[in-house]
């Protein structure tokens, strides 16, 4: 399976991995294969997600690819197992035990993960280790696209990083919000702000620069608020993807 996978993500025949086996005194070696159902995708950027308990047969396509350059390994170091294994039982002591009987030879590293697991080139927790990779990947295309493509990628990037890596703010920061808008509705719960615009459902809002939120569940919508010259917030701006949006002023705060 793992030399299947592998052949997808290059042109060229590519030596994989070998396995040294003790009791031939022999090294076997595996390539990727001459042809592949479907399509190859060479260039295809690749996120490897990992945790603790990887491991075995999905170590070594995850090493393998890490080794080659070919991927980005994210999460967690793996378990460490690369030696294959027989089940040996001895009915005169009546015990059984798996013994290995050879070991993984990378034909780039010469050696293998067993024991120490593979380290991720960006380390974080399984849990996180999905979205991390798509920032990772949404940042890469970002930076390789122009026009109305980098603008639109710029936005989706914002929003994610604003769910993912939101922006702590201090509550006593958070109150200067809150407050009416027109047909904007502010609100603070349990320290954290909510929007609503009249007659549609309240959304949570997640810092993403200076007086800029993201609204949960619209990724091309910002809540822009402005201020004085005092420093004192006047209004707040919803902005779309494109530039258009509206401006509501913000209502005297009852006393």
């Amino acid at each position: 399976m793992i030399q299947l996978l592998t052949s997808y993500f290059f042109e060229e025949p590519k030596h994989i991995n070998s396995f040294y086996v003790r009791k031939k005194d022999a090294t076997d070696q595996f390539w990727t294969t001459a042809h592949v159902v479907g399509k190859r995708m060479a260039d295809v950027e690749l996120y490897v997600l990992t945790s603790s308990r990887t491991f075995s047969a999905a170590e070594e396509f995850t090493y393998n690819l890490k080794a080659m350059k070919r991927a980005t390994i994210v999460g967690e170091t793996t378990g460490g197992g690369a030696h294959p294994v027989d089940y040996v039982q001895s009915d005169d002591l009546k015990i059984g035990m798996s013994v290995p009987f050879g070991r993984a030879v990378n034909p780039i590293t010469g050696t293998n993960w067993e024991g120490t697991g593979v380290e991720p080139d960006v380390k974080t927790t399984a849990e996180a280790a999905f979205d991390k990779a798509y920032l990772l990947a949404l940042e890469r295309a970002q930076s390789k696209s122009e026009g109305p493509r980098k603008e639109e990628l710029k936005w989706v990037l914002e929003y994610r990083k604003a769910l993912t890596e939101p922006l702590a703010l201090p509550e006593e920061k958070l109150r200067d919000y809150v407050g009416r808008y027109a047909l904007r509705t502010i609100s603070l719960e349990d320290g954290k702000l909510f929007y609503q615009r009249d007659g549609r459902p309240k959304g949570a809002l997640y810092a993403v620069a200076d007086d800029r939120f993201a609204l949960e569940e619209a990724e091309f919508f910002r809540l822009q608020f402005e201020r004085n010259s005092a420093g004192e917030i006047i209004a707040v701006r919803g902005l779309y993807l494109g530039g258009n949006g509206d401006r509501s002023e913000r209502e005297p705060r009852q006393k």
